[in-house]
């Protein structure tokens, strides 16, 4: 993998969109560095997406129920 790494130009007036796409293209070089592989190169069987997306559901809901609960000891929400 040797093609250079060049960031994409992000053309949206919203800042928080725009801060979610460049926080995505570093994820990606991040994971590129690690695993030597893209999403477009990754390979494996269609279960293991399964298991893997249903894994990092499980997180979020665990990381949502936590924000909640600070939210709601602070009487916030």
């Amino acid at each position: 993998m040797s093609k250079k790494i060049v960031k994409p130009f992000i053309a949206t007036k919203d800042p928080m969109v725009r801060d979610i796409l460049h926080r995505m293209s570093d994820r990606s070089d991040e994971g590129l560095t690690k695993y030597k592989v893209n999403m477009e190169m990754a390979n494996k069987p269609f279960s293991k997406w399964i298991d893997d997306v249903q894994e990092e559901a499980w997180d979020m809901i665990v990381y949502l129920e936590k924000v909640r609960q600070v939210l709601k000891k602070a009487k916030i929400i």
